[in-house]
């Protein structure tokens, strides 16, 4: 389900999301650098040549944005892209994508601009995903959002790097399944959102959330928003069975696929470029960053430089080759960076360079998890 389409003179290939009709460029850029490592004017540039020289029509942000998260900036990345869309009038071009903040004590100063009081965490509740879905309306000044996803789950699971599930953290008293497709269920009659999505799950939490679409009569999600990347692909194995065409029918929309920039190579042999999101923000997606992920970002290096390649080129078109994959989230902090990350959906890799991916990748199976 794809087409190649022209806006501007650029060719980008244009693909369905899920069961749905919702329409996307094959890819998605995400904006949560919009408000701390890049200003209104540098996203308004890089905005500008996605969409008007490369056809890109479709963004992703969140209620959170930017990151890393804070109190004083939250909120800052959707009313940059929402200003954008405004100013150029293009809402009927382009399709918006953004998230309502999971369970997270760390995170209750998002329920403070919702107007949720000094609520201690928050979770994903009937009355916060309302409250949420306004804000973000608000803040990107529409009437609706096409794609509303839970950006992390209400329950225990086990999150960024982590892949091993831990009993003992399991939580009673987590929002039901059938409360937050309820509120979904409410917001899509209410013409607030078109359709909606998952961020973050796991296959027990798909298989879940869909038998409570079945029980309340409301549209199953269309996309999954997962971390998929050359040094993390567990979204292989079970989650890929769940979502595909024959049973839930959902695309994964992958995260993180330059692994916080490690698959750019610019931090290999322990460099920290000045003003890059490593040396700015060392504590932030640390996983990414350890010595253990010098061989296997070594061994990918080498397979970009015999295809002729950068290993973001190739990381990126990787991700492009995949058949679960509805649109590739990819970020940039400068207009040479989004050049290079957009450049990468032109390449189609050889069945060859596939098989060597597939070797390093048996060699060192899902190197970012924090826990094997």
């Amino acid at each position: 389900k794809f087409a190649m389409g022209e806006i501007g003179g650029a060719k980008m290939r244009y693909k369905t999301l899920g069961w749905s009709d919702l329409r996307v460029s094959e890819v998605c850029f995400g904006t949560m650098t919009f408000g701390v490592q890049n200003n209104e004017k540098e996203a308004f540039a890089m905005l500008d040549y996605a969409y008007f020289e490369r056809g890109v029509t479709f963004f992703d942000t969140a209620e959170m944005y930017p990151v890393p998260p804070s109190e004083e900036t939250q909120g800052a990345s959707e009313r940059i892209l929402g200003k954008w869309i405004s100013e150029r009038k293009i809402r009927d071009k382009v399709v918006i994508a953004t998230k309502i903040t999971g369970r997270s004590r760390a995170k209750n100063y998002v329920t403070k601009q919702r107007g949720q009081g000094e609520r201690k965490e928050s979770d994903l509740d009937e009355q916060s995903i309302l409250l949420a879905c306004d804000k973000s309306l608000e803040r990107l000044g529409v009437k609706q959002i096409d794609l509303y996803q839970l950006h992390w789950p209400s329950r225990y699971i086990p999150l960024f790097g982590r892949s091993r599930y831990d009993v003992r953290k399991e939580k009673s008293d987590f929002v039901s399944y059938d409360e937050q497709v309820i509120a979904l269920g409410k917001l899509i009659k209410a013409g607030k959102i078109k359709y909606w999505g998952l961020s973050n799950e796991s296959t027990w939490g798909v298989s879940q959330f869909l038998n409570a679409c079945t029980k309340h009569g409301v549209p199953p999600p269309i996309t999954i928003q997962n971390s998929y990347s050359l040094l993390h692909r567990n979204f292989e194995y079970e989650l890929a069975e769940a979502c595909s065409p024959s049973n839930g029918n959902i695309s994964l929309l992958p995260w993180s696929v330059l692994a916080g920039g490690r698959l750019t190579g610019k931090y290999m042999n322990g460099k920290k470029p000045e003003k890059s999101r490593n040396a700015m923000f060392p504590s932030f997606q640390s996983r990414y960053f350890r010595d253990r992920l010098e061989e296997p970002v070594s061994a990918y290096m080498d397979i970009a430089k015999q295809s002729g390649l950068t290993l973001a080129k190739l990381a990126q078109a990787f991700c492009k080759a995949q058949w679960f994959i509805g649109s590739t989230i990819i970020g940039a902090t400068s207009l040479d960076q989004l050049k290079e990350n957009i450049d990468a959906f032109d390449v189609e890799l050889s069945s060859e360079v596939l098989e060597k991916i597939d070797e390093v990748h048996v060699r060192y199976p899902n190197a970012s998890n924090l826990d094997g």
